[in-house]
């Protein structure tokens, strides 16, 4: 798949035109070469990547996937870079072998590309999920666990949650606090990784809700719901998108997710607002 999915990439355009950012999600076997009778390889199979989907990455991206020993970790790896990629290629107008990704000393991927100035990008993948986001307003953050991810209060929340959040999850009842917590996990994953901290900002050091409030940020979590990893999360996933607000209008990634069905390439993909 040397010119990746072909379309339509117009609601992706129309979602970054309007709003300022887009977040969009893929299966990442979409994205590369169909096993043997065309069938979708299955994840922990060894996939055949092609020297055009190799040629697509940056030096940094090929010695990083040189260090990858598992051919599932080299798959999902590449197939992350070839779909964010794209997503900029399709706001910027531009040839997605064009964009060039670079990374900051935290890891943290930045474009560095004349036609994309300014614009922030950010990365997530769980199982056979990818989520990618782009925005020309400030920095983003995106996140993705599976939905029916155990959270057990007693293992996650000493690390997970600051004194406010404590007292807030504390009186919850089982399943409604384990949802609490996942929820909070990717909005606070989300957040590090806007700022380019990751997991090296420990999450019970600051308050979610206070910490984004004072810093003009905003956030939102959706559900997706589809054919994504069944194994690990036969009731979808949860996708949390945390920007910094400067000038863009809201849109509507906190409501229902929109999908385009259309196949484009042997790939399906979902596009929002991310407002």
């Amino acid at each position: 798949m040397s010119e990746g999915p072909r379309g339509p990439w117009h609601p992706v355009r129309e979602a970054f035109t309007a709003h300022g950012r887009a977040v969009v999600h893929s299966r990442w076997r979409e994205w590369l070469p169909a096993g043997p009778g065309g069938h979708a390889v299955k994840l922990g199979h060894a996939v055949a990547l092609g020297p055009a989907a190799r040629g697509m990455l940056d030096d940094h991206d090929r010695r990083r996937l040189r260090t990858l020993p598992r051919p599932a970790a080299r798959a999902r790896f590449l197939a992350s870079r070839l779909l964010l990629k794209h997503l900029v290629a399709a706001v910027t107008d531009t040839l997605p072998a064009a964009v060039c990704l670079a990374y900051e000393p935290g890891g943290r991927p930045y474009v560095a590309h004349p036609a994309a100035p300014g614009l922030e990008v950010s990365l997530s993948h769980t199982g056979d999920l990818l989520v990618a986001a782009v925005s020309r307003c400030g920095r983003i953050g995106v996140d993705v666990e599976p939905a029916g991810r155990p959270m057990r209060y007693a293992d996650v929340g000493r690390r997970l949650c600051a004194p406010a959040e404590h007292a807030a999850l504390a009186p919850l009842a089982e399943p409604e606090r384990a949802r609490a917590l996942l929820r909070l996990w990717t909005l606070k994953e989300a957040y590090t990784k806007a700022l380019g901290q990751g997991m090296r900002l420990a999450f019970a050091e600051f308050e979610f809700e206070a910490a984004v409030s004072r810093g003009g940020w905003r956030c939102a979590v959706s559900e997706v719901r589809g054919p994504f990893s069944p194994v690990f999360s036969p009731g979808g996933h949860l996708v949390s998108a945390v920007w910094r607000q400067h000038g863009c209008s809201v849109g509507g990634f906190g409501r229902e997710l929109v999908e385009w069905p259309r196949r484009f390439g042997n790939n399906r993909m979902r596009a929002d607002g991310g407002g």
